[in-house]
């Protein structure tokens, strides 16, 4: 089984795929690589039903319990190189389905291949420096936000960044991350209490989830450091608008908030391929309203798209 999983791991590499799908129904096994085009199914030599249980054996899972969903990791050794890999495996009646993500990519994005208009890039690197606040990434599910953090943090290795995530979705040997574990009484509040005695330039809650961390991150960000987090939204108002149904208090929220950026992925009419288009809110000089740099849903690949304003806390969507 190793031998078989090492071709499908160098497959999934030379496709630069993030995640490894794997399906088992009627006893027949199928996979797919997630990559920048979205799904691509594997097209390599048959592979044994038994990978999955040879995942989980590695992931150090319950192999007799296969009515509960269970996730666990492990390193892989592959030329030369060790791989962080994480293993998610559910069933549901005939059908057991595993995903295999790859937690250290080998092919990392740089923050210029994200933000390619001149505005867009000068706004985040400006935005990246600053020395306290709140910064929101947000989007839709499987819209790349923990991409862009971290591709985003590459351009800040130079300070001390601090991450609390649950679960760690990428290694990165320049940042210090720390896993939530509830089960042994280290939460968000336990982990940003011990993490500020650190002295960091940058704190990052790897997603607000419900509002415990939301005024973690809140919390955080008053007491005067850069914080940065990803959030489930599907516009950049709507992100100020969650933000306050997780109890945010909008006095508070205008005191730190400094930028959101939200994304979303298209179809690129020239490639073909899925790109991330942003739309940013940015802070004014009065700091009573938000420029809206960036509209994803008027000629999102033209260079003539002009800054534009927008009020933060106004009961319309932009």
């Amino acid at each position: 089984m190793e031998n078989e999983f090492r071709i499908l791991l160098l497959q999934a590499l030379k496709e630069k795929s993030s995640d490894i799908h794997l399906t088992v129904k009627d006893h027949l096994l199928t996979v797919e690589f997630r990559t920048i085009k979205g799904l691509k199914k594997y097209r390599g030599s048959e592979i044994s039903v038994k990978l999955v249980d040879y995942l989980k054996y590695l992931s150090h899972m319950d192999l007799l319990n296969t009515l509960q969903p269970q996730t666990g990791s492990f390193i892989f050794k592959l030329n030369q190189k060790e791989y962080f890999l994480r293993f998610a495996c559910l069933s549901s009646g005939n059908t057991e389905s595993g995903v295999l993500r790859i937690l250290n990519p080998t092919h990392p994005l740089s923050i210029k291949s994200l933000f390619v208009k001149p505005y867009e890039l000068t706004e985040i690197k400006r935005l990246l420096h600053l020395s306290t606040g709140l910064l929101i990434i947000s989007g839709s599910t499987g819209s790349g936000k923990s991409t862009t953090l971290f591709t985003c943090l590459q351009e800040c290795v130079h300070q001390k960044i601090y991450t609390i995530e649950d679960p760690i979705e990428h290694i990165y040997p320049e940042i210090l991350q720390l896993q939530v574990n509830r089960q042994k009484k280290f939460g968000f509040d336990e982990a940003i209490k011990q993490v500020l005695r650190h002295d960091p330039n940058i704190v990052v809650i790897g997603e607000i989830r419900d509002e415990l961390e939301a005024r973690a991150a809140v919390r955080c960000a008053l007491s005067g450091h850069l914080v940065i987090s990803t959030l489930h939204a599907i516009s950049a108002t709507k992100t100020i608008s969650r933000l306050i149904n997780l109890g945010i208090n909008e006095d508070e929220l205008l005191q730190v908030l400094e930028a959101v950026i939200y994304q979303k992925l298209t179809i690129h009419p020239i490639s073909g391929q899925r790109t991330a288009v942003y739309e940013i809110l940015t802070r004014s000089s009065d700091e009573s309203e938000y420029r809206l740099l960036v509209r994803p849903d008027k000629e999102i690949f033209s260079e003539t798209d002009k800054p534009t304003k927008n009020t933060l806390l106004s009961n319309e969507d932009d």
